[in-house]
């Protein structure tokens, strides 16, 4: 058995457990006591993940033998739609699955998702586990059990939660990353160290560089702090009724940028929520809750990993408008008032209702580039 990490989610009906360390994929019958009595194992994933991690793949299928099947989906963020939902379910009833079935969730945010979803949905509940395979996934969207898909009004606004039996973080489904998924990822951690802990900002000063070459011992670290941040804080409100929507800093800008790009390349998610949390960093400032040093540490630090963090980066170019109206169908929004997570320093965030729409205009116009 290798070496690993083993955090737990502790909800309040169901816990579940983060297994973190290398080469975990060949471990998944030991990591998951009741595979074997699972009726059949249905593998979903995506085609740049199956050409890079093809051997993962048929890792699973050997350990699965004859209960084995597969489905594959095209990579991207327009994969999260009503039409790859209902193929996915179509493709899988197909098989004539019983309620022991089991999901496994091999990809990114994406495919982790749709996943979900999909479990929650086919026969009104069936197991899954996530075994993400981007540093994004493997600090954020794998732990707490969001699911959803995209819908033409915004992002993640058609979705559930349902929690996994388990979730499988192996870092070396992450060599094949291209440069800006890593960033992507980065994203994530950097907000964590924002929201809830001063100490790791200046961890990740210190060892950014290593995190985006993916240094094996500081990754391993990394990501174990990233799931203990998070689960700590899903383990106190699972649905998002209260502090876990302290997790969404950076989100409502950023999932306006992406809504405006069409959920296209351009900008990928986590690159959309650095540039979302430095227009939260700067409207913090703008309504009088922080100074500027936490923007300058942030700016700083980004400059030294040479991450983009400004609209004109990506030759981003929409008018305070246009942001406004992507930024109101945010899931966030209740009674039609904008609703931002902000800080006033580090691990002091703030939920902040925006109730005169002028004030969030003229701050888009003197900051939004």
């Amino acid at each position: 058995m290798k070496k690993f990490s083993k955090l737990n989610v502790k909800l309040k009906d169901y816990s579940y457990p983060i297994f973190i360390g290398e080469n975990l994929i060949s471990e998944i019958m030991d990591l998951i006591p009741k595979f074997e009595d699972y009726s059949k194992i249905i593998v979903i994933t995506d085609k740049v993940v199956l050409k890079n991690l093809f051997q993962s793949y048929k890792k699973i299928e050997r350990l699965s033998k004859k209960k084995f099947f597969s489905v594959t989906l095209p990579s991207g963020e327009k994969t999260k739609s009503f039409q790859h939902l209902q193929f996915l379910c179509e493709k899988i009833l197909k098989e004539k699955i019983d309620r022991d079935a089991l999901l496994i969730c091999l990809g990114g945010g994406v495919i982790g998702d749709i996943t979900g979803l999909t479990a929650n949905l086919l026969l009104r509940g069936v197991d899954f586990i996530q075994i993400p395979t981007t540093l994004l996934a493997q600090v954020d969207s794998s732990v707490g059990g969001k699911t959803a898909i995209n819908s033409r009004y915004g992002k993640n606004l058609i979705g559930s939660f349902n929690q996994p039996k388990a979730v499988i973080i192996s870092t070396e489904t992450l060599k094949k990353l291209e440069k800006r998924q890593v960033i992507s990822g980065y994203a994530e951690i950097l907000k964590y160290s924002l929201i809830s802990d001063k100490s790791f900002f200046g961890f990740l000063q210190k060892n950014g560089k290593k995190i985006l070459s993916l240094d094996t011992a500081t990754i391993i670290k990394t990501i174990k702090v990233s799931c203990k941040i998070k689960s700590k804080i899903v383990g106190k409100d699972e649905k998002e009724k209260g502090i876990r929507e302290i997790l969404n800093f950076g989100h409502t800008f950023g999932h306006a940028i992406e809504s405006f790009t069409g959920f296209s390349k351009k900008i990928f998610h986590g690159e959309a929520v650095i540039l979302g949390m430095y227009l939260a960093l700067k409207l913090s400032n703008y309504l009088g809750l922080c100074d500027t040093n936490i923007i300058n540490k942030f700016c700083i630090h980004l400059n030294e990993l040479k991450i983009p963090y400004k609209l004109r980066d990506y030759k981003i170019k929409i008018s305070p408008l246009n942001f406004l109206k992507h930024i109101k169908f945010d899931k966030k929004i209740k009674n039609n008032k904008m609703k931002f997570i902000l800080l006033q320093d580090f691990a002091k965030p703030v939920a902040y209702v925006v109730k005169d729409e002028n004030i969030l205009n003229n701050f888009l116009e003197k900051n939004l580039f």
